[in-house]
């Protein structure tokens, strides 16, 4: 039985592809690297991802839970969704209602926090061209600044 190897048959060891070319360039090897920084730039893509929807579903349960702990007092402190989140209350209750709006809730959950966090015109029908702006440019709900 006769057994080819093909880097033996190019001049190299069986163990090592055979050098081609007159500068010593394997194209087999240069593949080889080729692949492997394909498939390291996709692996870190893939974390990447990962890390950033670990992150975002961190960021939604604790928006439900921060707005879950406030809706039996009637609502946050303006202060407390800046400290926490960095949001303005009608941001947090804009994210907090589109959040709400791609999870399952019961219907007690729901009614208590809907009285607790009303829906705001401005998530519905975008932000009032009339309505005075803060200096991040938002404009906020019934005009108020």
């Amino acid at each position: 039985m006769v057994t080819s190897n093909k880097g033996a048959d190019l001049g190299g060891s069986p163990d090592q592809p055979g050098q081609t070319g007159p500068n010593g360039f394997d194209p087999v090897e240069s593949d080889i690297r080729r692949y492997r920084r394909r498939r390291e730039r996709r692996q870190d893509a893939e974390r990447r991802r990962v890390k950033q929807l670990s992150k975002q579903a961190k960021e939604v349960e604790d928006i439900v839970a921060f707005a879950r702990m406030w809706a039996p007092f009637g609502g946050v402190p303006e202060d407390e969704t800046f400290i926490k989140f960095g949001m303005h209350p009608w941001r947090f209750i804009e994210r907090l209602w589109h959040i709400i709006s791609e999870i399952p809730c019961d219907r007690a959950e729901m009614d208590q926090l809907l009285q607790a966090f009303p829906p705001i015109a401005v998530a519905v029908t975008g932000p009032d061209s009339d309505a005075p702006t803060t200096s991040d440019s938002h404009s906020l709900p019934g005009g108020t600044p």
